[in-house]
């Protein structure tokens, strides 16, 4: 193989995460990948690994098939339609890894120097994403001139109503963390993840710290059961947690208000402290609810909540009041992952879900020690992004399912090579 194979799919992987604050762009190495992968495919004789080959194709079809199940009953047919094909060049963009993996699995070094490329390159952008949230939190202003709305910290992610900045650092923490822990000294680690933090914490976004919460739980787990986690460690990260908690909560009053919002209804838990605590999401969900129960068998189709969302709301329901040209409700989805599929797929979203994340466990079962420890940050990236009881961003929608199913290609790949001195953990 020639030796300019190896960093052409780095280079795109890091292109998309480099391109992830700016709109659709993301698109552009997605699409790379999805042609590459198409055209490898038509050539090669094989994905290399075929369990995985199979574990990937029942995942696109987890996925893939509740979206066309619902397409016949869609409220939105068109809106629906054009959700589902797009859904379907993300998981090229994912078989498109496998194949490379097919280039390089005679290779260890190209493959380990690709994840580590990968691995370096999300550290420093959260480092500097961070660094320029910092800024935009103490001028009100970032590098590129975003301002801070509605107590919102966007970082370059931008200015308008559509906040990614928290939730994007979260899902890309363990990524950044795990190489940091692997390739730094422990006090650059501790910094790392104290600037990290800090800035999910400033974010203001609940979904964010529940991803984090949860990611760095799963972290923390794995490695107290691979005995690589003393009390030293543990203290020293409670510390690292419990100084970003205090500088945001003593920095910000948006994140004073929230947190003071979450005490009372733990407190005094009722629907009108709950509701508050949730983001006013009660309601929203409650439609949920009785949109999936009229709609139980294949849901009102992809994306297709908010169009539907009128017709089962509540008198004065503040959330179903019409926005933006398309028309359809304020309440774009239902901010919860199992109510979302629910609703919009029905049985068959449940069922799919369902079975996606028993596929992404079967291949972590069936992989070396070694398999396991490369695709750690990837399998905890994904913890993250598929625990059900967050409030959750719109599952369908292109920007969760772009990142969903590069996360899943780049957790098959360091999962899929296997060399002879290997044996299953």
């Amino acid at each position: 193989m020639s030796s300019l194979r190896v960093p052409v799919p780095a280079l795109l992987l890091v292109s998309a995460i480099v391109l992830l604050p700016f709109g659709r762009t993301i698109e552009i190495p997605m699409a790379v990948l999805a042609i590459a992968g198409l055209v490898g495919l038509l050539r090669a004789k094989g994905l290399g690994n075929a369990s995985h080959g199979w574990i990937l194709a029942g995942l696109v079809c987890a996925f893939a098939l509740p979206m066309l199940l619902a397409l016949p009953d869609a409220i939105a047919p068109r809106k629906s339609l054009v959700t589902t094909l797009g859904t379907l060049r993300y998981a090229m963009s994912c078989t498109a890894l496998l194949y490379w993996y097919h280039c390089i699995s005679e290779e260890p070094m190209a493959r380990d120097q690709l994840l580590d490329i990968f691995g370096l390159a999300v550290a420093v952008l959260l480092t500097l994403w961070c660094l320029d949230g910092l800024l935009q939190f103490f001028t009100g202003g970032n590098v590129l001139g975003y301002g801070v709305g509605e107590g919102y910290i966007n970082g370059v992610f931008g200015d308008d109503d559509n906040i990614k900045f928290g939730i994007a650092v979260a899902f890309l923490l363990p990524i950044g963390l795990v190489y940091a822990l692997r390739e730094w000294p422990a006090a650059a680690v501790g910094v790392f993840l104290l600037l990290i933090l800090s800035l999910i914490f400033l974010s203001g976004k609940r979904a964010a710290w529940i991803s984090a919460a949860v990611e760095l739980s799963a972290l923390g787990i794995y490695y107290l059961f691979r005995g690589r986690l003393g009390l030293l460690r543990i203290a020293g990260a409670l510390g690292v947690v419990l100084i970003a908690l205090v500088f945001a909560y003593q920095s910000s009053d948006w994140v004073r208000e929230r947190s003071a919002v979450l005490v009372t209804a733990l407190d005094e838990p009722n629907y009108a402290t709950v509701n508050k605590a949730t983001g006013l999401r009660l309601p929203i969900w409650r439609t949920a609810v009785a949109i999936g129960e009229a709609h139980w068998v294949n849901g009102v189709g992809p994306r297709g909540f908010r169009y539907a969302y009128a017709d089962y709301a509540k008198e004065g329901d503040t959330w179903a009041r019409p926005v933006g040209a398309a028309g359809g409700a304020r309440a774009s989805h239902a901010h919860q992952l199992v109510l979302e599929l629910w609703a919009e797929t029905g049985l068959p979203g449940l069922l799919g879900y369902g079975a996606l994340v028993t596929l992404l466990w079967s291949a972590w079962q069936r992989a070396s020690a070694q398999a396991r420890s490369r695709a750690l940050p990837y399998a905890v990236t994904l913890v993250g992004m598929l625990f059900p009881l967050n409030t959750h961003l719109a599952w369908y929608s292109s920007w969760h399912a772009m990142l969903l199913w590069l996360f899943i290609g780049v957790y098959l790949l360091a999962l899929s090579y296997q060399a002879p001195a290997e044996t299953s953990a």
